[in-house]
């Protein structure tokens, strides 16, 4: 297979995992529903900008884990980002064929980030090491053999590395029930060790893509929408927008929708997954014409850093 029919091919796979794992996150997510319904409703173009994982650092969890399957769908490693208050470490990565194609045709971005366990306290360490411990095996193995195959043409291996790939990323915490005075012990130093012990390997949120529509001038109008007239309630950390023009990006989110967690003592209602809006502005010397490469692609720490906050506990 000639290189550019390898890269459609890990491309096409892209598109079809994330096809299915929007569905998966619809599911549950009523609020990306009902947003979803809203903006096509008006014949707003529906653009996924970027979707996010969260993950432990361990052998068979972690970054690295992350970064192998999506490399095999064709995406490539970005920027790295660190969150010093929350003590967590980022990148993002591109997705295949990007250069010369509408941002609508494109996959979305991943962005992926590690929680970094060195300044937590001892009993902390213990539980997150303790949760990633019990991963004995990851399917990188199998997911990179089935890339290699489609880069070579088999178009049967495609459908399995789609499944295997929809498989890991929706499969949620690869460790033990946890109970749940770990999940508060966590917490109380970190909202996002807290999530992570609970919904794993799960999807944090999808993020909508706002310069592409025609209903909505900006970001804060699409967000007077959400709250006015969808009545979903947004996360407010550090206004609701966060973000500006000179940065080349501008974002919101909803505040996460709440589901039914079963822990050894029982169920605890806690919040899971919530919708991004991102509003990018074209690179200088460049046009607002929906071409991937025309815009902003990367990510503001700032910004970043009260997103994480939309799946915090109230």
């Amino acid at each position: 297979m000639s290189q550019t029919n390898a890269a459609q091919a890990e491309d096409s796979c892209a598109h079809r995992v994330f096809a299915a794992l929007w569905k998966k996150y619809t599911d549950l997510v009523i609020d990306a529903r009902s947003i979803e319904q809203s903006l096509r409703s008006k014949g707003d173009v529906w653009n996924e900008d970027h979707v996010a994982f969260r993950t432990f650092p361990g052998e068979h969890t972690g970054m690295h884990i992350l970064q192998s399957v999506f490399e095999a769908l064709g995406y490539r490693r970005k920027d790295d980002y660190f969150f010093e208050d929350k003590q967590l470490k980022a990148f993002w990565l591109e997705p295949p064929l990007t250069h010369g194609r509408k941002c609508s045709e494109v996959a979305p971005k991943i962005f992926v980030s590690e929680l970094i366990l060195d300044k937590f306290p001892t009993e902390f360490q213990e539980i997150v090491k303790s949760a990633a411990r019990q991963v004995k095996a990851s399917p990188v193995k199998r997911i990179q053999a089935l890339a290699s195959k489609v880069k070579n043409g088999d178009r049967q291996s495609e459908d399995e590395l789609v499944a295997e790939c929809i498989a890991f990323l929706s499969s949620g915490a690869g460790w033990h029930r946890p109970c749940f005075n770990d999940y508060e012990l966590l917490r109380k130093s970190s909202e996002y060790a807290a999530w992570t012990l609970v919904f794993g390997n799960n999807i944090n949120h999808f993020t909508v893509s706002v310069q592409l529509m025609a209903s909505f001038k900006d970001i804060h109008s699409l967000n007077a929408h959400i709250v006015n007239d969808l009545k979903i309630p947004m996360n407010s950390t550090g206004g609701i927008t966060k973000g500006t023009p000179e940065l080349r990006l501008e974002q919101s989110s909803t505040l996460a929708v709440q589901l039914p967690v079963l822990f050894q003592e029982g169920i605890k209602t806690l919040p899971y997954a919530f919708v991004e809006f991102a509003y990018r502005y074209p690179l200088e010397g460049n046009r607002h014409d929906a071409n991937w490469n025309s815009y902003y692609q990367g990510f503001v720490i700032n910004n970043a850093d009260k997103i994480f906050e939309s799946t915090n506990l109230r």
